[in-house]
């Protein structure tokens, strides 16, 4: 890989000693989703601390360096899964122990749609976003900002396959039914594979929603709503071989950084199963 002006201070910084991912002892508990800022300080490192699990970063004439540090209020030995969508002159880096592991670059050739996801032991992230200098016009004559939002989610298991892929327990089927930003029944008509997304993408019609949140609230919509009754697009990571099957599923999917993933697919028989055994829930179930 190819190392840039910055890169070389970054890295011996981190051979030095790793770099602390708390945050300093003034700083505001308060929550903190986003940040937008301008400028930079030469070849130096501006630190930015983010508390929340969604969120952006808009940075505008970029110069030099940030380091995004994700602080996502995790318990302590929950590790983090992280996704990042990214765009404009910068590259981004994510900080391990001694190096710096490339995420996104204006010329890597994969869409900006791609989620660029990321694994780190522990409830902390720190990203480096290195603003590209050989990058910087624009048609308009101004240089383009960069604009990079992040999602995250923890997780107790540390193997990924295990993590993405394994079937969801009765009590994580309810987790996941009152958490997700669409639960709903249907048949799998096809899953198609994405390779330029690192993903397979299922193709679910819609037979009845069970869970729609939308703006911030949630809605209840039932099968005689025909503006659901179609097909949905959701998406599974690659590792998780998603194949066509037969017969009703439900099925739970979070939107990340504008997209459908997958949560939890029981069949309608194992989830009405689960309704019926469960003794207590987050919130009421339906099936």
């Amino acid at each position: 890989m190819r190392l840039t002006p910055l890169l070389p201070l970054l890295l011996s910084l981190l051979a030095i000693a790793p770099m602390s991912l708390a945050a300093p002892a003034g700083m505001p508990s308060a929550d903190q989703c986003d940040w937008t800022g301008s400028g930079g300080g030469g070849k130096g490192v501006r630190p930015v601390y983010l508390r929340c699990s969604r969120g952006s970063v808009s940075w505008r004439y970029p110069r030099g360096a940030l380091r995004v540090v994700l602080i996502s209020g995790a318990a302590d030995g929950e590790n983090l899964r992280g996704c990042i969508k990214s765009s404009g002159p910068a590259r981004v880096y994510l900080e391990g122990k001694t190096s710096l592991k490339l995420l996104y670059s204006p010329g890597d050739g994969k869409h900006e749609s791609l989620h660029r996801c990321f694994r780190t032991r522990g409830p902390v992230a720190a990203l480096y976003v290195e603003a590209d200098v050989q990058d910087q016009a624009s048609e308009s004559g101004a240089p383009p900002g960069v604009h990079l939002h992040y999602d995250l989610e923890t997780q107790l298991l540390a193997d990924p396959e295990e993590a993405e892929c394994r079937p969801c327990s009765k009590e994580e089927l309810a987790k996941a039914f009152c958490q997700s930003d669409l639960v709903a029944r249907g048949t799998v008509s096809a899953v198609e594979r994405r390779p330029e997304l690192e993903s397979a993408e299922i193709l679910l019609r819609v037979t009845k929603t069970l869970r729609r949140v939308e703006e911030n609230e949630e809605n209840e919509i039932d099968s005689g709503d025909a503006r659901f009754t179609r097909e949905t697009r959701i998406r599974v990571p690659t590792v998780c071989d998603a194949r066509h099957g037969q017969g009703e599923f439900v099925i739970m999917a979070k939107k990340r950084l504008g997209d459908l993933t997958l949560s939890c697919a029981p069949r309608l028989e194992e989830w009405a199963k689960a309704v019926r055994e469960l003794e207590s829930a987050p919130c009421v179930l339906r099936s």
